[in-house]
């Protein structure tokens, strides 16, 4: 009887322990089952996922602002929303070829979301607002506006502002192309007219002027970029501080 009882707490002993191991093992694999999962990208890690929060949070305010969808391109600047700094490119539903620029940031000593949707918005009324003022002093030219690709708009300009408001809150690229047979001794003086007239409009921007010697190319234009130099009989680039100072006037 007692060889009986002492094989009974052998047995139960037995069981015991491998009811036990079992559960320590089963314990160990979910552990280790949550690191692979984050380790292999199954549960996001904590900085990646507010990266991730922090991109979403700001198109989710440019959708509210414009009324219209926006959808992420790829990252400007980095950050995430944890920190006081997030830069994305996005394109707006409304303006599928253009990159806009958005940022969470600090402007004015507080904490804020600025862009420069309203630069693209006001694309063609800019141009030609400017292609008046270029023909007032040159007669026949092409001229052609480009915002500041990294740059953003003060948020009180909307789609109810005037694109003078506009030009005048932000530094936009201009160019002026004029096509053969130009008056080449009058160029200097042509140049002090249309920086005057910038002046007075209060638009500071960058500005560019080429004169070509090819009216097949001057009709055929589409950008100020990337015009055939062999082409081009005089070119220059004006530059201007904030308080209109010329800070670059050189003729190539």
């Amino acid at each position: 009887m007692q060889g009986d009882d002492t094989k009974k707490e052998l047995q139960l002993y037995l069981v015991s322990a491998v009811v036990t191991a079992m559960a320590l093992f089963l314990s160990g694999c979910a552990v280790n089952s949550d690191i692979n999962a984050t380790n292999d990208g199954n549960a996001a890690a904590p900085a990646e996922s507010a990266k991730s929060d922090g991109k979403s949070a700001l198109i989710r305010s440019l959708d509210e602002k414009y009324g219209e969808k926006f959808t992420f391109l790829e990252n400007a600047g980095g950050g995430t929303m944890m920190g006081e700094h997030c830069a994305i490119f996005v394109r707006a539903d409304s303006l599928p070829n253009d990159r806009i620029y958005a940022v969470h940031g600090i402007f004015d000593g507080k904490v804020d979301d600025r862009d420069n949707y309203m630069a693209y918005y006001f694309r063609e009324e800019a141009s030609s607002y400017f292609t008046e003022i270029a023909k007032e002093v040159y007669g026949e030219c092409r001229a052609f506006y480009e915002p500041e690709e990294e740059a953003v708009i003060p948020n009180w300009i909307g789609k109810n502002s005037d694109v003078k408001e506009l030009l005048r809150s932000t530094k936009p690229y201009y160019s002026v192309i004029l096509p053969s047979g130009q008056d080449m001794d009058e160029k200097d003086k042509k140049l002090d007219e249309i920086f005057n007239r910038i002046k007075e409009e209060e638009i500071n921007c960058y500005f560019y002027i080429a004169y070509l010697d090819s009216d097949e190319l001057y009709d055929g234009i589409g950008s100020a970029w990337g015009i055939d130099k062999q082409h081009i009989i005089a070119e220059c680039t004006l530059g201007m501080d904030k308080n209109f100072n010329i800070v670059e006037r050189q003729w190539g």
